[in-house]
C-alpha cells in the first residue's frame, strides 16, 4: 500500500508546483518546484479551466497537496503529523487520519481513505477524492489531466447528528444494523460492500424503496438472514456505524450489485443464476445475469469526484 501511497504523492506534487507563470497571473507568489519520485508521472492540473500546476501520477493513484488550493482560495491551513497519524485544520475545519483505519474524519463526518496519506517534501498530501470531498470540488480526467471545477467550492460541513439529520429517518440506524449483523467480521471494504447492497435495492424498482424495507422485504423469502435469526437487533459496533456513514457518504466497494453471499455456506444458486463481481472479505458480491455491474473501484479513482 505505501508503495502506492508514493506513487499517488507523485499526481500531487503535480498540484504543489504551480507554474510561475499562472500563479504570477493570480499576483500570487510562485511555489517551490517538488522534485518527481522515480517512475512517476508528472500530469498537469487546470482549475476551472485554467492551469494551476502539476501533480504526480503513479500506477492508478493521485494524492494532492492542499496548501496552493489553500492559498487560492484564501483558506488558513495548518497540519502535524507524521506516518501514523495527522491532523490538518482548513480554516474552521478539522481533519484527522490515522494510518490503517481507512478512512479520515472532519467535523464528525466520515471520508473513505483506504489509501491514507502521504507525507513528502515537508508537505501532507491526500488523495484528490479526499480533497474534492473537503472542498467539494468536482474532478475529471480529460486529455491526460487533471481538471478540478470550483463552481461550487465550499468547506466541508457537518456537526453533530449530520448523518440522522441529512439522510431519511432510520436509514443510519437500520445500515448499521445489518452491516453488523452480516459483516461484523469482515474488512472495511466488505462492511461497506454489504451497505452499498442495500442502498442499490432502494434505487432499484425491483426491491421496496427504503432501507427499511430492504432490510426487512419478504417479498418471496426473507432476504436476510439476521432478520429471521434476530440478531438484526443486535447493537451496531463502532467501527460498523462508520461503515454506515461511508456508505451514505457515497463510498462504494460494491458498484451496483444487489446481491452478496458467503460462498462457505453455499453459493451454487448465485453462481449459476447470477453474475459474479467481485469479493470482498469473505463475501461474494453479484449482480442480475447481464446487468451493468460498474463503479466498482472503491470510488478512490485518481479523478475523484465531490
Amino acid at each position: 500500500m505505501r508503495k502506492r501511497i508514493f506513487s499517488a504523492v507523485l499526481l500531487l506534487a503535480l498540484l504543489l508546483s504551480l507554474s510561475a507563470a499562472a500563479l504570477a497571473d493570480d499576483g500570487l507568489p510562485p511555489l517551490a518546484p517538488v522534485a518527481a519520485p522515480q517512475g512517476a508521472e508528472a500530469v498537469p492540473v487546470y482549475l476551472d479551466g485554467l492551469l494551476r500546476g502539476r501533480a504526480w501520477a503513479w500506477g492508478d493513484m493521485v494524492y494532492v497537496d492542499l496548501k496552493p488550493l489553500c492559498t487560492l482560495f484564501d483558506i488558513d491551513m495548518d497540519w502535524s503529523g507524521d506516518g501514523l497519524r495527522f491532523t490538518l485544520t482548513l480554516g474552521e475545519l478539522m481533519v484527522e487520519g490515522e494510518a490503517g483505519r481507512q478512512y479520515f474524519t472532519a467535523d464528525e463526518r466520515y471520508i473513505y481513505a483506504p489509501e491514507d496519506w502521504l507525507i513528502f517534501s515537508g508537505r501532507l498530501w491526500l488523495p484528490v477524492y479526499a480533497v474534492c470531498k473537503l472542498m467539494n470540488l468536482e474532478s475529471a480526467w480529460k486529455d491526460g489531466a487533471l481538471h478540478l471545477d470550483a463552481s461550487r467550492f465550499r468547506l466541508l460541513r457537518g456537526g453533530k447528528d449530520y448523518y440522522d439529520l441529512n439522510f431519511p429517518t432510520g436509514d443510519l440506524y437500520w445500515l448499521s444494523h445489518i452491516i453488523t449483523s452480516e459483516a461484523g467480521i469482515e474488512p472495511m471494504e466488505g462492511k461497506i460492500g454489504v451497505g452499498n447492497v442495500v442502498l442499490n435495492r432502494v434505487a432499484d424498482p425491483d426491491f421496496p424503496d427504503t432501507v427499511f424495507g430492504v432490510v426487512y422485504d419478504y417479498e418471496h423469502t426473507v432476504q436476510f438472514e439476521p432478520v429471521s435469526k434476530g440478531t438484526i437487533h443486535d447493537e451496531p459496533k463502532p467501527e460498523d456505524i462508520i461503515a454506515a456513514c461511508l456508505v451514505l457518504e457515497g463510498a462504494n466497494t460494491a458498484g451496483k450489485c444487489i446481491y452478496f453471499v458467503n460462498p462457505d455456506f453455499g453459493s451454487f444458486w448465485f453462481d449459476n443464476n447470477l453474475d459474479f463481481v467481485i469479493k470482498l472479505g469473505r463475501h461474494n458480491f453479484y449482480v442480475s445475469r447481464g446487468a451493468d455491474h460498474a463503479g466498482t473501484d472503491t470510488g478512490t479513482n485518481p479523478a475523484g469526484g465531490a
